[in-house]
């Protein structure tokens, strides 16, 4: 299987695996695609995809900047017809450059996606703000925040689900071990990203929208905000699912969007 990284200087780090048309995957700089999108890879592969993951390392989050690094990476690399698959705010990120360039975007599958910052969500940041800077004492804040934002009520229901989770999810809830940059950095965009809806009516980039009905990190509503702004959209929503179905069920998640991509038409 082929296989390469790199670095567009200013812009971010790159790893290209497999050959075909390409999948560029984008995600925020808390989720390094390097864990959540392992499995994401390997199908894209196996269907006959080049998967290309991007980790934004430019100088700026604002929405602006990052849209214009992932076009960077994109002329570096010398790609056409690219197709796009982003999750949570890699989704955000995804249709924003889907807008912005259509002659180069063949399509955007938007996973867990939203166009605006709603009351909730506001609450949320608040909350993930003070605990990203906050000790020791608060380790188990946010283990139980990562819990409740990723997963669905009847899962967390089950110690069965919960028990194998815990040491993994303890270790990440630790103090220092997520980036209090990479925090900032996500924060920055997610504090500029606002009223999105209208601008993204005008999207001319073919574009499939996942929602997850127990979504209570972004929220199934927001997603469908998005299918309902883009003209021409398709929706699927999976009931009972929660924030991390992407890598805890990735194959039923994928499975529509391969096959999207496959009927997507050439850009124009």
């Amino acid at each position: 299987m082929k296989q390469s990284r790199g670095v567009v200087e200013g812009s971010g780090r790159y790893r290209r695996i497999g050959e075909g048309d390409p999948v560029l995957i984008l995600s925020n700089p808390q989720a390094n695609p390097e864990w959540w999108a392992s499995q994401v890879v390997e199908l894209l592969v196996e269907a006959g995809f080049e998967a290309i993951t991007f980790i934004h390392e430019g100088s700026a989050y604002d929405p602006p900047s990052v849209v214009h690094d992932v076009k960077r990476v994109i002329d570096h690399l010398g790609l056409k017809d690219v197709r796009l698959l982003g999750w949570s705010q890699g989704a955000a990120i995804a249709q924003e450059v889907a807008l912005a360039y259509p002659g180069t975007i063949r399509s955007a599958a938007l996973i867990a996606t939203y166009g605006r910052q709603n009351c909730m969500d506001q609450v949320l940041q608040e909350a993930w703000d003070v605990l990203s800077v906050g000790g020791q004492e608060l380790d188990p804040v946010r283990l139980a925040m990562g819990l409740l934002t990723s997963h669905p009520a009847h899962l967390l229901g089950s110690d069965a689900f919960v028990s194998p989770l815990i040491g993994a999810r303890a270790e990440w809830a630790s103090t220092g071990a997520t980036s209090i940059e990479a925090r900032k950095r996500s924060a920055a965009f997610i504090r500029a990203y606002q009223e999105r809806l209208e601008p993204l009516s005008r999207t001319a980039v073919p574009c499939l929208v996942i929602g997850f009905e127990q979504d209570t990190d972004t929220f199934e509503v927001r997603a469908q905000e998005v299918a309902d702004a883009i003209p021409e959209s398709r929706y699927i929503g999976f009931p009972g699912a929660g924030h991390l179905e992407p890598v805890i069920h990735t194959t039923e998640v994928m499975e529509p969007i391969i096959q999207f991509f496959r009927e997507s038409p050439q850009c124009v």
